[in-house]
């Protein structure tokens, strides 16, 4: 993996990356904090989001709520290029306190309407915010990087007002199956309880809702939940509540997975720290 370009502070984070072989296993399911854009610039293979499967393909842009677990299921034979941009809602705050910007980002279903693809004349308007993506002569990185999320949010929104982009595809099992366990998040939830109520066996659900998310319920449920909780403790619930109202039964094993996961404890998330 190289670098072209990498930019990081505490609201925002973007990179210019290649792979020339890229590995699949170096692409595991996550889900983040802040919301994502990705334009591809070479590849080929699927993004994976929360149950739903897209193609890859040159000059798509992705893009990635907060929470939205997502993989990459990239082909290892030809070279995987992209420019990013990672950002905190907040950043977009400042300048658009209703986070009207935000609206396709939070308003549209989970891992629905995720790919603007770049075969599609409509979103045209969208790739310019990544035409000539450098910035090494330039004396202020983060403004810059900032226009351009601005120009693409701003562009954006004009392509969501589109009833035809807006349309909710109909949902197969794995989006069903996907669908069902958010909805269920912080209640006691299982193979057991989810093949009864789809009235299929424990390993078929297991094998399509890997298929689809690139992951195990057990796994998906427990970063889904140390998510919530962490957004939880940042607007000042304790950790104790947060452990509760986020399907943590008990807090010692919640500290732990908490630790792991974020590389600290939960109080230091807390603004009561």
């Amino acid at each position: 993996m190289s670098q072209i370009f990498t930019y990081k502070d505490n609201e925002i984070y973007s990179h210019h990356t290649i792979d020339d072989i890229p590995y699949p296993d170096d692409f595991s399911m996550h889900a983040h904090e802040w919301m994502e854009v990705f334009f591809i610039i070479s590849g080929s293979g699927s993004y994976m989001v929360e149950g739903n499967q897209y193609p890859l393909k040159p000059n798509d842009i992705f893009i990635i709520r907060a929470s939205e677990a997502h993989k990459l299921m990239i082909n290892p034979e030809q070279p995987y290029e992209r420019i990013a941009i990672h950002f905190s809602p907040l950043l977009i705050k400042l300048a658009d306190p209703h986070l009207w910007l935000l609206r396709p980002f939070v308003e549209r279903p989970l891992g629905q309407m995720n790919r603007f693809a770049g075969d599609d004349a409509r979103f045209e308007k969208l790739r310019k915010a990544f035409d000539d993506f450098s910035f090494e002569n330039v004396s202020d990185i983060r403004l810059n990087i900032l226009g351009r999320l601005l120009m693409f949010l701003t562009a954006l929104n004009g392509v969501y007002e589109l009833t035809s982009i807006r349309h909710t595809p109909e949902q197969g099992l794995p989006s069903q199956l996907v669908s069902y366990v958010n909805e269920h998040l912080f209640e006691h939830i299982s193979l057991q309880s989810i093949a009864e109520h789809f009235y299929l066996s424990q390993s078929h659900i297991r094998r399509v809702f890997h298929h689809a998310t690139g992951s195990s319920l057990t796994e998906y449920v427990r970063i889904k939940r140390l998510l919530a909780a962490r957004a939880m403790i940042q607007r000042g619930e304790s950790a104790g509540a947060a452990c509760l109202t986020c399907g943590f039964s008990d807090y010692s094993a919640f500290f732990r997975a908490y630790r792991s996961y974020f590389g600290h404890s939960p109080k230091e998330d807390s603004i009561h720290n």
